[in-house]
């Protein structure tokens, strides 16, 4: 007998039911389980990474540990669910392209939401579209801790400081400190407190946002309660986050510099996000206006009754071997991609160590770079030096990464990513049109101006693949997708000029910046390949 069969009629409590050969079935839900699971495990494995190595996502240990025991709690009610699995086989289906253009496209993040949303898809084929319900918290859960783009999550974190230092300050003013704020720097006169990288309050919002999504998902109230305990997770962050750089300034003002440093500074990390879960404690009680009877909270040990659907039939045969074919094919087709993109041929160019003596009116200097920095850039080729006119003395960086593979493990390393780590600080930023420094070129640039301290850096960048110029990270990735599937083409590169800002000021450093680049950009097009 086969899964093909015509399934059995028995009996049960009364009703007649219809059931399939459970081996086969299991059989192919596992299978199909396992293809995805291969599809994406440089997803996988880079998530276990990123979960190991930094702070902000440790917390996707614990979720990932809890996914058994809430599937276990709500198997009463998945194993009464109802029939419908159309809706499971799109979600899976979808799911599936999103992991061939995460794979194709060199994206972890794409294939990581891949397989959550083929998990969930598969989910519904098996269980029915009733199931919805018991699932989709779990796969928003497992959402929650993808990490994001080390691009968008540096954005993400710039935001962050400065809106926690700019409330800070006020706090700071309301208890009438002296104090006057330029970034993220909060000059005390006396001292000076940055806000980093690690007091951005990120290493709280997302934890503390996945513990909202606990809470609400055992939280027994009305649905707008629930989208209010989730959605609280980022103000709170954000207000208690301020609240503790007041109070480091006020520790500094009064006790000293060592306030800021060392196991007080961690101390009060930890008190942070202990207080954010108490204002979430709280927030439930103001829903529930004070009273203690009102609040439901369910056990995570505790199991729902059971939902049975007496005219329901058994999910569809048809929509799981669609799902297991389309994941067998899926694996088929990302690992022939992977060996046809293999067995192209490299573009022809020059080395980039060519431009130094070819820039018009230009002098240069070769600057290589430490050997553990081209370890961890893990470029096919790369230049960096300082360029200078013959009558001025007025300096340029030139700085070019150029991969013959934009892979995942050799990918480029946006400035708004790697400075930031370096003590670097993005005072302004801003995109531009490419034709403001070379007429007549599409495209865009990044203008940003940078600060360490009392240094200042005028800065352009941009990447470069063919004959695209594009300041924007996400549309270098669809470029690139593009590039991948029409040419078999992954090769590009990063190009950044930078110049101090003297006592001639800002407006000086512009017009030296745009004068290097209208000799560079010609140039350009020898180094990175069309």
């Amino acid at each position: 007998m086969t899964f093909l069969h015509q399934p059995k009629t028995i009996i049960a409590n009364g009703v007649l039911r219809q059931t399939q050969p459970i081996i086969w079935r299991w059989a192919i839900i596992l299978g199909t389980f396992g293809f995805m699971f291969l599809t994406t495990r440089d997803g996988i494995e880079n998530l276990y990474l990123r979960w190991t190595q930094e702070d902000e996502y440790g917390y996707g240990f614990l979720i990932a540990a809890l996914v058994p025991l809430l599937l276990w709690r709500q198997w009463p009610r998945l194993r009464g669910s109802h029939s419908g699995a159309w809706v499971g086989l799109l979600l899976a289906l979808g799911g599936q392209v999103c992991s061939v253009l995460g794979v194709v496209g060199e994206s972890f993040l794409l294939e990581q939401i891949g397989l959550v949303v083929s998990l969930f898809g598969l989910g519904l084929v098996v269980f029915g579209v009733a199931a919805t319900r018991a699932l989709l918290p779990i796969a928003l859960l497992l959402v929650l801790t993808l990490p994001l783009p080390f691009t968008l999550q540096a954005m993400l974190t710039i935001n962050l400081q400065l809106m926690s230092t700019d409330l800070g300050v006020a706090i700071i003013q309301l208890l009438s400190i002296p104090v006057y704020v330029e970034g993220n720097i909060i000059d005390l006169g006396a001292y000076k407190l940055q806000v980093a990288e690690a007091c951005s309050g990120l290493r709280y919002l997302l934890p503390l946002t996945c513990i909202s999504m606990l809470v609400a998902y055992l939280y027994k109230a009305q649905f707008w309660k629930r989208i209010t305990v989730v959605a609280s997770a980022a103000p709170i962050t954000i207000l208690i986050n301020s609240a503790r750089i007041a109070l480091t300034a006020v520790l500094v003002d009064n006790f000293g510099i060592r306030m800021a440093e060392g196991f007080l500074h961690e101390f009060e990390g930890w008190l942070v996000f202990l207080v954010g879960i108490l204002c979430l404690i709280l927030e439930i009680f103001v829903l529930e206006r004070f009273r203690w009877s009102n609040i439901q909270i369910e056990s995570l040990m505790e199991r729902p009754l059971p939902v049975a659907d007496p005219n329901g039939a058994p999910a569809s045969t048809i929509s799981l071997i669609v799902v297991a074919v389309a994941s067998v094919v899926t694996f088929a087709f990302t690992s022939y991609a992977a060996a046809d993109y293999g067995s192209a041929a490299a573009p022809i160019r020059q080395p980039l160590s060519s431009l130094q003596k070819a820039i018009d009116g230009w002098s240069g200097r070769n600057e290589p770079l430490d050997e553990n920095t081209v370890d961890v850039l893990k470029a096919t080729d790369y230049y960096s030096g300082d360029f200078s006119e013959k009558y001025d003395p007025s300096v340029v960086n030139l700085f070019i990464a150029y991969y013959g593979s934009l892979s995942k493990n050799a990918a480029i390393h946006s400035p708004r990513v790697c400075l930031p780590g370096s003590g670097w600080e993005f005072v302004s930023f801003e995109e531009k049109s490419f034709s403001d420094l070379s007429m007549g070129q599409a495209g865009t640039y990044n203008r940003a101006l940078i600060q360490n301290g009392e240094q200042k850096i005028l800065m352009y960048y941009w990447y470069q693949q063919r004959e695209r110029r594009t300041a924007n990270e996400f549309t270098m990735k669809y470029n690139l997708l593009v590039d991948s599937f029409a040419s078999k083409r992954k090769d590009g590169a990063l190009v950044r000029i930078l110049t101090p800002i003297t006592d001639k000021g800002e407006a000086e450093a512009d017009t030296t910046l745009r004068a290097f680049a209208k000799s560079l950009t010609p140039k350009l097009a020898a180094v990175v390949p069309l």
